[in-house]
């Protein structure tokens, strides 16, 4: 899709209105705002369209000249707009005030302005900044003081800067460190071998992850605990998960100014509480973390869409993990309609999750087609950002939904193709095999109920023997194998199998 027409696409009805009022104040020729109302109407962008509508316009003859002029224009009304809405963009504003007034020598109103913005950054730990407000103090002071008390602060400006310095390359390792550890996490979420965690483990064993004590700031702390919660997460340690994502948590609603000027942050956290509380099977402040979710203020398009995702997934899952199946077809509708709603505003990991848990909820009420619809989607359209473990997941998951669908065929084709997928790409672990095995071994051999009944009794067992290895147990966290087979043993509903567990884990 075309630049241009994203960003009008992005913008909201009051943003089209300023940027309206903003070219109102404008003189000459105004083709651009032409072409503007043009692709404002427009559901897809054709630019062969937009030349044919405007053709003998004088402006459609420069047209790459005034697509990139129309896009900065925009981009200038959205800078004006939101000015002052954040501590960052008010700083900005002071330094270029400050920028302005010492060109014009007014230096004692320099200070002012540079006092008031060591103040704000300070409070907002914006080291940068600080740098940066230190710099000009120096020049405004050396045009105020007599040389004797400027030499006098010199050392000490000095070392006040070492010290924004330091801060400053601490949050840069933490950083560096976490940018290590999320990319190894977009191939790997959970490790499922020796020498997968050992992937995780080069980054948790760098001394600056010993202890939160070497973390000088906020941000360096909240990078700290991000990276601990990718760890534990890896290695399936849930418990550890929740208290480093509870205290997390604790840390960004300690700072309020944070959650102000970067509420995706405070998005982030809840979401890592909701995970948390959702793997180890307590709900006892999840209605209370949700209700924190959703009535957090909206202040821009992307908090709102990351209050979408993070509000219906785990809303959704919470239904799935407790076997309310029923319960979770009711917001199928209002999680089809956001994806379709924030589709270009939705990063491909959010809508593989969230498509994911629609395939789990049609499966747990027995509409298999339409889970199959999603597999197949999921499959095909979402390949190359599938990772591998969701990728398994999905293919071993195909199979059992053409055995629920009677695909004796396609089971056996699709079979041999996943068995090749999972050799090639080196993720053919136990519980993958025996599916494979059972699939194109024992199947075959099957002819009566009764048989089918004891194969799956056979089948349960060995899901059992490798459900608590510390590599295999991952796998088992996508979907419930063992509540699926026992579903089909005691010929009862999934979600009544389900429910039954669940209050025997919560009862532990």
């Amino acid at each position: 899709m075309d630049e241009l027409a994203k960003l009008i696409g992005s913008l909201t009805k009051a943003e089209k209105r300023y940027f309206k009022m903003f070219t109102s104040l404008q003189s000459g020729e105004k083709g651009y705002l032409k072409l503007f109302e043009a692709i404002e109407k427009s559901d897809n962008y054709d630019e062969e369209k937009i030349k044919k509508m405007f053709a003998g316009e004088d402006f459609i003859k420069r047209l790459p000249a005034v697509k990139n002029y129309l896009y900065n224009q925009i981009l200038k009304s959205l800078r004006i707009i939101y000015s002052g809405n954040t501590v960052e963009s008010e700083l900005r504003e002071m330094m270029e005030d400050v920028s302005n007034l010492y060109e014009k020598r007014l230096y004692k109103q320099c200070a002012k302005i540079l006092d008031k913005a060591k103040e704000l950054a300070n409070k907002n730990e914006f080291f940068l900044q600080l740098i940066e407000i230190n710099s000009w103090k120096e020049r405004i002071l050396i045009e105020l003081l007599t040389l004797d008390k400027y030499e006098a602060i010199i050392d000490k400006h000095l070392e006040e800067e070492i010290d924004l310095i330091e801060s400053q390359k601490n949050i840069a390792r933490y950083r560096s460190l976490y940018n290590k550890m999320i990319l190894i996490n977009r191939k790997i979420k959970e490790a499922r071998s020796e020498e997968e965690l050992k992937q995780f483990q080069t980054i948790i064993e760098h001394p600056l992850l010993k202890s939160i004590d070497t973390a000088y700031t906020f941000e360096a702390k909240n990078y700290f605990y991000r990276i601990h919660l990718i760890y534990n997460h890896a290695k399936g340690d849930n418990e550890a998960s929740f208290v480093i994502a509870d205290s997390q948590l604790k840390l960004i609603e300690s700072y309020p100014e944070k959650i102000k000027e970067k509420p995706q942050l405070y998005i982030t956290a809840l979401n890592n509480v909701l995970l948390c509380e959702i793997h180890i099977h307590k709900y006892d402040n999840f209605k209370e973390t949700l209700l924190k979710l959703r009535n957090f203020p909206l202040k821009s398009l992307s908090t709102e869409v990351g209050r979408f995702v993070t509000s219906y997934t785990f809303e959704m899952v919470m239904y799935l993990d407790s076997g309310e199946f029923h319960k979770s077809s009711a917001i199928r509708e209002e999680i089809s309609e956001g994806l379709t709603k924030y589709h270009d505003k939705i990063n491909a990991v959010e809508e593989i999750t969230m498509l994911y848990n629609l395939f789990y909820s049609y499966f747990g009420t027995a509409e298999y087609s339409k889970a199959l619809g999603i597999i197949n989607r999921l499959l095909n359209e979402y390949q190359k950002e599938l990772r591998y473990d969701i990728q398994c997941a999905v293919r071993i998951l195909n199979l059992i939904l053409h055995y629920e669908l009677g695909n004796t065929r396609l089971i056996e084709y699709n079979a041999f193709s996943t068995y090749r997928f999972l050799y090639k790409s080196k993720r053919l672990y136990k519980l993958e095999n025996i599916v494979l095995n059972f699939i194109r071994k024992k199947m075959p051999s099957i002819y009566t109920a009764k048989e089918q009944i004891e194969a799956f009794k056979e089948l349960r067992q060995e899901f059992i023997a490798i459900s608590e290895h510390p590599y295999e147990k991952k796998a088992f966290e996508y979907f419930d194998y063992i509540s699926w087979l026992d579903s089909k043993i005691e010929n009862k509903p999934l979600e009544e199998i389900v429910k039954k567990k669940f209050k025997t884990v919560v009862s532990k």
